[in-house]
C-alpha cells in the first residue's frame, strides 16, 4: 500500500485492479460504518496486511474503490486509479494504491506539489516517468505457440505472441539455427495488407519482408519480427514505429533470450527501446 497525494478538498479513495464486481459488494453488517479519519485509516491498515485486497471490506467501511484497468497507463485514455495503481506495482510495493487529496491546514503558502515534497522530503514522481517505465521493464507481449513454419524460402520457427494491451496477435520468426546468444540480424516488419497480401506495386513491403524471409532460410538464422494491428488498413505502414510499438519488439526479443541484435534499418525508437530492455544493437 502506498499514497498518491493531490492537494485539493480532502477527498480520497482506494485504486486497485478490481476487474470484476463481487456479488453483494455493499453487505449488511452489524456495528456503526467507521466514520472518523483515524478509523477508516485502521480498515485501510488492515487491507494493506492482507494478502488479497478485499474490495468488500473497503467499500463496507465507507472507503471508496476505483477499478484501474489491467493496461494499466498503456491504456487508451489512463485514469488517476491506472497511474496510482502502475506507481506502487512499480515500486515494487503491490498493486493497491491510496490516492488521498491533502488539505492545507496552515497558511503556510504551500500550493504546490513541489512545496509539499520539500517540506516533508518527499519524491514527486510524474506521469511520464511511470509510463516510461512499463515500457522499459514490463513484459507487454504473452507468448503463444511455436511451430514450424514451411514457407516458399524453406521452414522456419515460428512463435506467436499477443499484445497485453491491445490484443494484436504478432509473430517472430526465425531461421532454424538461430543461436539466442549470437548477434542475429533483425528485421521489423509492420503488416501491410496492399504489399504483403495483394502485392501492391505501390510499396516495397512485400519485397521487404521476401528479402528478409529468403535471407533467414539460406543462412539459416535471422529474426523477423511480424508486427499486426487489431484491425486491418488497406494502407502502407509509418516507416518509423511509435514507442509503444518499439518497446513491443524489444520485449519479445527479450522474452527470447536475445541480447544483442544486428537490427536492419536506422529507427532510432527501436534502437532506444532496445537499449532500454539491455539487448546491444
Amino acid at each position: 500500500m502506498a499514497t498518491m497525494a493531490r492537494i485539493a478538498a480532502g477527498q480520497f479513495f482506494l485504486a486497485a485492479p478490481v476487474t470484476t464486481e463481487p456479488p453483494n459488494p455493499v453487505p449488511t453488517t452489524p456495528g456503526a460504518v467507521p466514520s472518523t479519519s483515524a478509523q477508516r485509516a485502521d480498515v485501510i491498515a488492515q487491507l494493506a496486511a492482507h494478502r488479497i485486497f478485499d474490495v468488500r471490506m473497503a467499500r463496507r467501511a465507507g472507503i471508496p474503490v476505483h477499478a484501474a484497468t489491467p493496461q494499466g497507463v498503456l491504456a487508451a485514455a489512463p485514469g488517476v486509479a491506472e497511474f496510482a495503481v502502475d506507481l506502487v506495482r512499480g515500486a515494487g510495493l503491490g498493486e493497491v494504491a491510496l490516492v488521498t487529496e491533502v488539505v492545507r491546514t496552515d497558511e503556510s503558502g504551500a500550493d504546490s506539489a513541489g512545496d509539499l515534497a520539500a517540506r516533508h522530503g518527499l519524491e514527486i514522481v510524474s506521469s511520464d516517468l511511470i509510463v516510461a517505465e512499463r515500457l522499459r521493464t514490463w513484459p507487454l507481449a504473452i507468448r503463444g505457440p511455436e511451430i514450424a513454419l514451411p514457407t516458399e524460402q524453406g521452414v522456419l520457427l515460428a512463435t506467436g505472441y499477443r499484445d497485453s494491451h491491445s490484443g494484436a496477435e504478432h509473430l517472430v520468426l526465425r531461421g532454424p539455427n538461430t543461436n539466442p546468444a549470437g548477434v542475429p540480424a533483425v528485421h521489423v516488419h509492420q503488416h501491410c495488407p496492399a504489399g504483403d497480401v495483394f502485392g501492391a506495386l505501390t510499396c516495397s513491403c512485400r519485397a521487404q519482408l521476401d528479402t528478409a524471409l529468403a535471407e533467414m532460410a539460406t543462412s539459416g538464422t535471422g529474426i523477423t519480427v511480424y508486427l499486426r494491428d487489431t484491425a486491418a488498413r488497406l494502407r502502407h505502414p509509418e516507416p518509423r514505429l511509435d514507442e509503444r510499438r518499439a518497446h513491443l519488439v524489444a520485449s519479445m526479443l527479450q522474452d527470447l533470450h536475445v541480447r544483442r541484435v544486428q537490427l536492419r534499418g536506422d529507427d532510432e525508437q527501436q534502437r532506444a527501446a532496445l537499449r532500454d530492455r539491455d539487448i546491444a544493437c
